[in-house]
């Protein structure tokens, strides 16, 4: 819908939005004329996201929002439940081929036009009839990648401001600090302005990472500190403001730049390449490069910098690496004094040590009643249990100084590391691990977040490439084709077959024998029709008759919706209604058969551009009364110039002696059985020919197949009947 409709429209003025629905969506949506754009643009799943609202109702807004603007009620041309039926049993067919829940719902936003929006007909079909084109000479690897890309997509999650464990924001500028509370820093961590006289470091104890907003002197340096000069954006101070949108939404992401790839792979095409230029092919191959730097939990992927890895693993392995060395050095001391040769016995020297170990002495003490070789054992192998240390943590050699007295000087066993050594050591791999992790986010997010704009366009291409893909695939299965629309009133289509047939046929069935079929003029000639409107359908049991009016109501109401048709060949005239009534299950009641009487005066006394479609009325009252019925309706709508009917009925005969105005009627006749007692029909109809219902054919299929007193039963039928017959 164009940008003019988005102007003019109002949330107040969409049925079913309240004051407290229109406050939810402003909020959501972050401004009222972005909530309009996002109904209009029929982003049903995305208004269901909104709290409050949920699927069922956000439909309901945004069909209103579109009959609002489009001028027509989604039923205005559907005028039966029994045509809505057949209507919603198409959209749930051709849904099985969208990817993505927006596709599915914005499909349900496609109904039929009538005659008079002739002009948003042939705007969709020309996009739909490409799309078949498209898909149809499109390989089945390239399908198969653009199905796996749209299959993944989903609406972007909205990110809500997190804290950042660890980090502290600290300026010595109150104009910094004003910015920095302005633009919601301190959402996201702590933000401190530094008083005149106090200490950066006093501030930066305790934190994982400090980022000095301004200048800052050599006097305040620490090993955690980052400076960032003025004129920064939020994404230099905290860079999981752009980074964790990106992790929440990294699938649809990645989704969106492979489909960006593969799409630009298919031959040009007028709406295809309107949707292709909506992505930004080169933006969204960086994009896809940059993400692969970051991981789904918004942190940096492995190898993208080898020290932040050092870091990251020295700290995964840090416990472990101390019971390890501590206990290798406990167990090397013990192995080694015990073979000592020193004036004491090792025995003796490892008891002295281990009653040492609860003992208070003064530093040094101890040593002095070792043996010298002894504290030479212990000193040698406290030195070789730091370089253990060092080699299982990756610590370099300018980092050693951090590893130095991580072990007592006094002896005694077993040997532990210092407790406050240890969580000194961590505190500097966290340390260290967080400036480094935090430089690389904010190169990454740097960029990423000039990429914001290409990415929420491409989303939007991607979503309605799935509608497009999915009316291309669907009408590629099922052999669907563009109708020709003119001025007449009618319905011609050759080779045509029942959707819901073609299903089966799809899913392993028999074969679908294609028909073909006029009613009214619509400028094709057909032997033996003559432009006639009104016609009564007769012939064989299960013969294909109500398949015919079904595939009738099928053509002309994706017409309508500006779809494909299910023929070779179709010519449509279209109508401002569409009625189908189904087969009566038996006689209705009185109250029923008044409702019905009823709808049967009201479609007469309209003389709008309509079909009717009738499947066996005969079924609502008995024989008699029903005939006449029928024929005073065909009588009564025969005599509207713009009205075509077809009637599927076993009492033709006697309808046509009943009626007074011109009636075609056309046959659908069995010749037979087949070597499985199968009928054997011609399912297209003759012209103007009366056929019979032949319900012998079935008595004698039932009769073969059956045993026993049923076959007595049947076999009575059949004689009784083949004598009536003559």
């Amino acid at each position: 819908m164009g940008d003019g409709a988005m102007e003019k429209l109002r949330l107040s003025d969409i049925e079913g939005v309240g004051e407290k629905i229109r406050s939810r969506l402003i909020e959501f949506f972050g401004s009222e004329e972005e909530a309009v754009r996002a109904i209009l643009e029929g982003r049903v799943s995305e208004v269901a996201s909104a709290p409050g609202v949920g699927l069922g109702k956000a439909y309901s807004i945004v069909r209103s929002a579109w009959e609002l603007v489009e001028g027509v009620k989604w039923d205005s041309v559907l005028k039966t439940e029994g045509v809505k039926r057949i209507y919603e049993d198409l959209l749930k067919l051709i849904q099985e081929y969208a990817q993505t829940e927006y596709a599915k719902n914005k499909l349900r936003l496609f109904w039929p036009y009538p005659a008079s929006k002739i002009e948003k007909v042939m705007g969709r079909l020309e996009i739909f009839s490409e799309a078949k084109r498209v898909v149809e000479a499109a390989s089945v690897e390239t399908l198969e990648r653009i199905r796996g890309a749209l299959r993944r997509l989903k609406n972007f999650e909205k990110v809500t401001a997190r804290k950042v464990k660890g980090r502290v924001i600290i300026t010595r500028s109150e104009v910094e600090y004003a910015k920095l509370r302005e633009a919601g820093v301190d959402k996201y961590c702590s933000v401190f302005l530094i008083g005149e006289g106090e200490k950066v470091k006093d501030y930066v104890e305790g934190y994982d990472l400090a980022v000095f907003v301004g200048d800052v002197g050599d006097e305040d340096y620490t090993d955690n500190l980052i400076t960032v000069a003025g004129g920064w954006k939020i994404e230099d101070l905290v860079p999981e403001t752009v980074i964790l949108f990106y992790a929440e939404n990294y699938r649809t992401v990645e989704a969106i730049c492979d489909l960006a790839d593969v799409v630009f792979t298919l031959p040009g095409a007028k709406h295809l390449d309107v949707l292709r230029g909506e992505l930004n092919r080169e933006a969204l191959r960086r994009v896809r490069e940059l993400i692969g730097k970051i991981t789904v939990e918004g942190e940096v992927a492995r190898g993208v910098d080898p020290e932040l890895d050092r870091y990251r693993d020295a700290l995964q392995k840090l416990n472990e690496a101390v019971a390890e060395v501590e206990a290798w050095v406990n167990e090397t001391i013990r192995s080694r004094l015990a073979e000592s040769e020193a004036k004491l016995r090792g025995e003796q020297i490892i008891r002295i040590l281990e009653e040492a170990r609860g003992a208070t002495l003064e530093a040094g003490k101890l040593r002095s009643y070792l043996p010298p070789e002894v504290d030479e054992v212990i000193t040698r192998t406290i030195t070789e249990g730091e370089k253990r240390f060092c080699e299982a943590l990756g610590v370099n050699e300018k980092e050693l100084l951090w590893l130095e007295g991580v072990f007592p000087e006094e002896p005694a066993l077993p040997v532990s590391m210092i407790p406050r050594k240890v969580s000194a050591l961590e505190s500097w791999l966290n340390r260290q691990r967080s400036v480094k992790k935090h430089k690389v986010l904010r190169e990454v997010a740097r960029e990423l977040s000039g990429y914001m704009d290409a990415v929420r366009r491409g989303l939007r291409a991607s979503l309605e490439l799935d509608l497009y893909f999915a009316i291309g695939l669907f009408a590629r299965d099922y052999c669907l084709n563009p109708p020709k629309m003119v001025d007449g009133v009618g319905v011609f289509f050759s080779d045509g077959v029942n959707v819901f047939l073609k299903k089966r046929e799809l899913e392993g069935g028999e074969r679908v024998v294609p028909v073909s079929y006029v009613v009214g003029d619509v400028g094709v000639r057909i032997d033996g029709a003559g432009g006639e409107r009104i016609i009564v359908l007769s012939g064989a049991n299960s013969g294909g008759k109500t398949t015919l009016i079904q595939l009738i109501a099928q053509v002309c109401i994706l017409a309508q919706m500006g779809f494909p048709v299910p023929a070779a060949e179709a010519v449509v005239g279209p109508f401002e209604e569409i009625y189908f009534f189904e087969k009566s299950q038996g006689m209705v009641s009185a109250g029923a058969l008044e409702t019905t009487l009823k709808r049967f005066a009201a479609i007469a006394s309209t003389g709008k551009p309509k079909i009717a479609l009738f499947d066996e009325l005969e079924a609502m009252t008995e024989t008699g009364a029903a005939a006449v019925i029928i024929a005073s309706l065909l009588d009564l709508l025969g005599t509207q110039e713009r009205t075509c009917v077809v009637v599927v009925s076993h009492l033709a005969k006697e309808i046509i002696s009943m009626a007074k105005s011109r009636i075609r009627v056309d046959g659908i006749e069995a010749s037979g059985l087949d070597e499985k007692y199968d009928l054997i029909v011609n399912r297209s109809p003759r012209f103007n020919y009366l056929a019979r219902s032949t319900p012998e054919l079935i008595l004698k299929r039932l009769y073969a197949l059956s045993e026993g007193e049923e076959k007595k039963v049947f076999g009575e039928m059949l004689e009784r009947l083949e004598a009536l017959r003559g």
